[in-house]
């Protein structure tokens, strides 16, 4: 890895830890002066708009980043595109909050609605500054407007919610923090359309990124399921509940995962030719989050009652059960979302779609025959779900693309085991007086293994 390469994956590591734990900080500020019923309400309302955000994109992004030499006539026929689509999917979302709000039932959710997906708009405005600026990888630039925008959405959201604004200031967080971000994408990058549209580029683009697309989609609306089916099935505070532990589950989660695909996806791209490389990179990543993210998980999920009851109150106290099985299970979503890099990257968008909608049209089958038998049930189907979905994604990737399954297995395994005996020693044998000094006793405790074998691994080849 290169000196450029390096500072790429540093200030998008940046990027993704300060936006995401800016983020879980305001959201535990805010979980203090909220209900879980009030954070329920927006798992709710969000389906809508973060799968509208999902179309808005529509792949057009990777297509972009994908083309050697993409013109003004590319990066303008996208941006028109995506703009267009942003305004029809809000008027969408816009006309049919009525339906939506009683589908949901929840009948105040119409107005709720037309606010909140004012958000898709601005997210459609700022794609292709962030195309310019992953392509020159400058996350740079990209950490700290998005850093500025969440904190100052954040501290909008806070004074409401002192005023008793409740669900509003949630709702208003998110616009806040979309229209602040495009307005300062637009203002420093300064990036105008200087081609013209042009229908045959645009369909080129299409053609590649409506797979990414649909397989996306498919993603979120899995995902989102289970928002809907505990908001329906159970109760809105059960939705609370989950939304919050789900919180502090994805925020490594989610900026692993958003730092590997920024960078390592134009990396890799030049490697596609070279499978040693190629491959040798995507285990030396799955190393790494393996030994920086398995200790956090297995610190959150032995000690889910003292964190849940520090970061939130003991309103929420509900919430640890929830932590303790999904800490484990979201483990697992970064080392399988690694592999879809591989087929973007090799172009095949149509077996990344076939795959998608395979393996969660049956889970999504299976979760609906199981949904009956409790909460907990469903929690312990979202970790067998994750794991079910990493292992299709190896045995895709190993019959397609010869992928060295066998050495990627080893490295994990001599990282897995030590961690896991390590962590277990580590969070039930220490204990201290204090629950602060006792969880940052038994966090700093649990990374020591961990940085022990990555630092022997470093000495060693893939």
């Amino acid at each position: 890895m290169n000196i450029r390469e390096f500072k790429a994956f540093f200030w998008s590591f940046i990027d993704g830890v300060g936006s995401q734990g800016s983020q879980l900080i305001i959201t535990i500020m805010l979980a203090r002066l909220l209900t879980p019923a009030d954070f329920g309400v927006i798992g709710l309302i969000s389906v809508v708009v973060y799968i509208s955000n999902v179309i808005g994109n529509g792949g057009l992004n990777s297509s972009l980043i994908r083309k050697a030499k993409a013109s003004d006539d590319d990066f303008t026929s996208v941006f028109v595109f995506n703009v267009t689509l942003g305004v029809v999917l809000y008027a969408i979302v816009f006309f049919s909050s009525d339906f939506l709000a009683h589908f949901l039932n929840l009948p105040q959710a119409e107005i709720y609605l037309k606010v909140y997906a004012l958000s898709i708009i601005f997210t459609a405005f700022e794609q292709i500054q962030r195309v310019t600026l992953t392509l020159d990888l400058n996350f740079r630039t990209q950490a700290k407007i998005t850093l500025f925008s969440v904190i100052f959405s954040g501290v909008v959201a806070l004074v409401l919610a002192n005023y008793g604004f409740g669900v509003w200031a949630l709702i208003i967080q998110t616009v806040v923090l979309s229209s602040v971000r495009c307005v300062i994408f637009w203002c420093v990058i300064r990036w105008q359309p200087k081609g013209h549209f042009n229908m045959r580029l645009l369909l080129e683009h299409l053609n590649f990124g409506y797979k990414l697309l649909l397989g996306n989609l498919v993603d979120v609306a899995y995902r989102y399921m289970f928002n809907l089916g505990i908001g329906k099935f159970y109760s809105v505070t059960d939705l609370g509940f989950y939304n919050q532990a789900t919180k502090l589950t994805e925020v490594p989660s989610i900026t692993i995962t958003a730092v590997v695909r920024r960078v390592n996806y134009p990396i890799i791209s030049k490697l596609r030719n070279n499978n040693k490389c190629y491959f040798g990179n995507l285990i030396n990543i799955a190393s790494y989050i393996t030994s920086v993210y398995l200790p956090i998980s297995l610190w959150l999920s032995f000690n889910s009652h003292d964190v849940i009851s520090l970061l939130l109150g003991e309103r929420w106290i509900g919430a640890s059960s929830f932590l303790s099985i999904l800490a484990i299970a979201f483990f697992i979503v970064p080392l399988s979302n690694l592999f879809g890099n591989i087929l973007s990257v090799e172009g095949r968008t149509d077996l990344y779609f076939k795959i998608r909608l395979g393996v969660k049209l049956f889970l999504a089958g299976l979760f609906f025959l199981i949904h009956s038998y409790g909460i907990f049930a469903v929690l312990f189907f979202i970790m067998f779900a994750t794991i079910f979905e990493w292992l299709v994604n190896i045995i895709v990737s190993y019959k397609y693309f010869k992928f060295p399954v066998f050495k990627y297995f080893k490295r994990l395994f001599s990282i897995v085991i030590p961690v896991v005996i390590s962590s277990f020693l580590v969070n039930n044998y220490i204990s201290i007086d204090s629950t602060i000094g006792n969880l940052a006793v038994k966090l700093i405790a649990s990374m020591i293994v961990p940085a022990c074998i990555l630092f022997l691994l470093s000495k060693e080849k893939v």
